[in-house]
């Protein structure tokens, strides 16, 4: 993520603007003529953008982190707010990063992650990005069961996140109360049996053009606005990691079944992580989401006794 080295808001002519400068360039927006600008070398080029305060979602211009961002709020369904940075790069704005802070109010699950090195363009499409971002956010964090930790049958709630040949991360809700709260932790499990621990809700960062490029980070809130810092481990003095484990199969081998209930040939070995999503009223198939080591999800059905539920 782009570093940036100060921020301020001052005032010209009777029109508002906010400006910040990025090493060699200086970004802002021109409130008066709805302007997103970017000078550098003393020529500037701009990108046409207009703040609505009366939709849903609504779109403003600030600041996230120290990059210039289009911000979409929308409450509803859910509760969301958006950023999208902004990068002028080859004579043109590009969408960097996204961060989507989602609060589900169908099952109460909070998502706070960021995709990097997007080089999305052109920039003046942002309205249509975020809405499918979010969109496909939503419908995957809808369809993790709380079903069981609100009832009180299960303790606590993990959801597998990502998945690779090294590492698996997942985000955990310690209690039923956690949940209400939007308390959760991260936990990354890499392949040695190395667990780590982050708490207070932390943002999952992705960056595309890094391989396993994942980073757990902090959010500080200083003068209204957000930062974003690399957060280091809980340090705890056991592994939190098999006293919190990830839903697992627990049968040698257990086969996926499909819509019809038939046997498929896919299945999964023992010691496979799926998240649940849903229960027969039967009690007797479950439909799971299963992210393989390629951080590819794919959800199916099993029989819920292969599971360690």
């Amino acid at each position: 993520m782009n570093k940036y080295i100060f921020l301020l808001v001052f005032f010209l002519s009777g029109c508002s603007m906010l400006s910040f400068a990025d090493g060699s360039i200086n970004y802002g927006y021109d409130k008066s003529n709805h302007l997103i600008y970017a000078k550098k070398d003393g020529k500037e080029d701009v990108l046409k953008f207009i703040e609505d305060y009366t939709g849903n979602p609504s779109y403003s211009f600030d600041f996230f982190s120290g990059s210039p961002a289009i911000i979409a709020d929308s409450r509803s369904l859910h509760d969301s707010t958006v950023y999208a940075t902004l990068k002028y790069n080859d004579n043109k704005f590009i969408i960097d990063c996204l961060y989507l802070n989602v609060k589900s109010k169908k099952n109460g699950v909070l998502v706070k992650k960021g995709f990097c090195s997007l080089d999305m363009s052109p920039a003046k499409n942002y309205a249509d990005f975020i809405e499918e971002k979010v969109g496909k956010t939503e419908d995957d964090m809808d369809s993790i069961d709380t079903g069981l930790i609100l009832s009180g049958k299960k303790n606590y709630l993990p959801i597998v996140i990502y998945n690779s040949k090294n590492k698996m991360i997942y985000q955990l809700y310690r209690n039923k109360q956690a949940l209400l709260d939007d308390d959760y932790s991260v936990f990354t499990l890499g392949s040695d049996g190395e667990c780590d621990v982050f708490v207070n809700s932390p943002w999952v960062v992705y960056n595309n053009k890094e391989l396993e490029g994942v980073e757990i980070m902090s959010e500080r809130i200083s003068d209204g606005k957000i930062a974003l810092n690399k957060l280091v481990p809980h340090k705890v003095d056991s592994n939190e990691c098999s006293l919190y484990p990830a839903i697992n199969v627990i049968k040698l081998k257990s086969y996926f079944y499909d819509s019809s209930y038939k046997i498929k040939k896919s299945y999964l070995v023992k010691g496979d992580k799926v998240n649940l999503l849903s229960i027969s009223a039967d009690g007797k198939w479950c439909k799971v989401n299963y992210i393989n080591i390629k951080n590819i999800s794919t959800n199916n059905i099993m029989l819920c006794a292969d599971l360690s539920i």
